[in-house]
């Protein structure tokens, strides 16, 4: 039998949000910035392999704690035990129109395992909270305060620490539904694990299983990023003329920010969330003509102009270089007919630079300054899906400013330089086995914050 956990708290302390982020579905439930969202009692199984592990029983929020509470000192139910309480005042027909939220939550009391009790930090520890808590201990059931909402600027953390304290609950649990930690949701299960130890072993199962699903989804997002930046790095668009017109200089920059749409969006669905939970500004591209150092030692290596055989090779065709080229220096067609010998792969990577240089066309492609803010722009946005919570109302815009140094500016201009001169792989669905790719999902790997990770 799966753990039965109910979840209570007052009106609107993120009840609903809290069961959204540990099943990881935004479509559960109701969610709205006013109270009293939930109206009905609502249960969802948490499963592993199939297997319901954790019924999650979603409630109304205590409306009217006090009033209820004062019937505990009526004459009619003063003397009860407080269990004897609880079951008697359910069957007051009397008290079933004022108080017709709070008994939808007391009628789920006897049915229940164990309470998550929710809190809402940024709301002081005031006397109708506390009397929830009395209700709810008149069942008998272990209680586990979930303090939520803690990244909040003003929050109450600290008094509500000693307020739970006082009345012995001092295994609370933070969850916060709006900045996401697996590490919180860790201490959650190794908490039901005390609670609950014949279920020990299965909820160190799920636990890790969570944590694997996290691992995977960071992995999922970190190549679709890889992907999305060897596609743009590589990407070229050959103008008719040696200057860009605006039109095509619109239409590389929208290829671009389409190739960008496309990441978001799959990682949107790897983390479950809505379009509309990210609104990035459109990148301002830096666009140029492609330029290449011919006589750069590694732009020839990264072409495989490494041994004596290829230049001789190159060199024997390079006056007929020099003839289609009308204008570039001898030593210049030399080297072009270097490039040109140094094997097949060289020669179509480099064909359409070749060309349309002697074509006067401008080619447009990316600057590593581009490249470089793409990656970042990626790294951020993962970083923060990661730890979205699913009761986040406002839309990610992105970071103003970014976190890199000097030192990492240079070195990934260096490896998108190289990136850019990898034509070939443009459009190509798997990533090659490369040093420079495995280079690069290194960088993306560091770009990301250490806490982003699986924590």
């Amino acid at each position: 039998m799966p753990i039965s956990l109910l979840i209570v708290g007052h009106a609107n302390t993120g009840k609903t949000s809290l069961i959204r982020t540990m099943i990881r579905d935004h479509g559960f439930g109701d969610i709205q910035n006013y109270s009293g969202t939930t109206r009905h009692v609502e249960k969802i199984a948490l499963t592993l392999n199939q297997v319901p592990v954790l019924d999650l029983i979603d409630t109304p929020g205590f409306e009217d704690s006090i009033g209820l509470w004062m019937t505990r000192s009526a004459p009619s139910y003063k003397t009860l035990t407080p269990d004897q309480w609880l079951t008697n005042v359910t069957q007051d027909a009397a008290l079933q129109a004022d108080f017709d939220q709070e008994f939808k939550i007391l009628n789920q009391l006897k049915q229940c395992d164990i309470i998550l009790y929710v809190i809402d930090l940024r709301q002081a520890p005031l006397g109708k909270y506390l009397d929830e808590l009395s209700i709810l201990a008149c069942a008998n059931k272990p209680i586990v305060p979930i303090l939520n909402f803690c990244d909040a600027e003003h929050n109450h953390e600290q008094a509500w620490r000693q307020c739970l304290a006082e009345r012995q609950l001092h295994a609370h649990v933070r969850y916060d539904t709006v900045a996401f930690y697996l590490a919180d949701e860790r201490k959650l299960y190794q908490t039901l694990q005390s609670l609950a130890p014949d279920h020990y072993n299965t909820l160190q199962a799920l636990m890790k299983q969570r944590e694997q699903d996290a691992e995977q989804r960071l992995q999922s997002a970190q190549d679709a990023l890889a992907r999305m930046l060897v596609h743009c790095a590589t990407s070229q668009y050959i103008c008719q003329a040696q200057t860009p017109t605006n039109k095509e200089t619109q239409q590389f920059e929208n290829s671009i920010r389409q190739q960008e749409q496309a990441f978001i969006a799959q990682c949107l669905t790897l983390y479950d969330f809505r379009d509309q939970d990210v609104a990035l500004n459109d990148l301002a591209l830096q666009e140029g003509q492609w330029q290449q150092d011919l006589f750069d030692t590694n732009t020839l290596k990264s072409w495989g102009i490494n041994t004596g055989t290829s230049a001789v090779t190159g060199a024997a065709i390079g006056a007929g270089i020099d003839i289609l080229s009308a204008g570039l220096t001898l030593g210049t067609a030399t080297t072009l007919g270097a490039i040109l010998g140094a094997g097949v792969q060289t020669g179509r990577s480099f064909k359409t630079t070749l060309l349309n240089k002697l074509r006067k066309r401008s080619v447009l492609a990316l600057t590593p300054n581009s490249l470089t803010a793409l990656m970042w722009r990626g790294c951020q946005l993962i970083s923060h899906l990661h730890h979205r919570g699913h009761a986040a109302q406002q839309a990610y815009r992105g970071e103003a400013e970014t976190m890199v140094n000097t030192k990492e500016v240079a070195r990934l201009e260096k490896l998108f330089r190289r990136l850019l001169q990898r034509t070939e792989w443009h459009q190509q669905q798997l990533l090659p086995n490369h040093p420079l790719i495995t280079e690069l999902q290194q960088e993306i790997e560091h770009a990301i914050p250490n806490d982003a990770k699986a924590d």
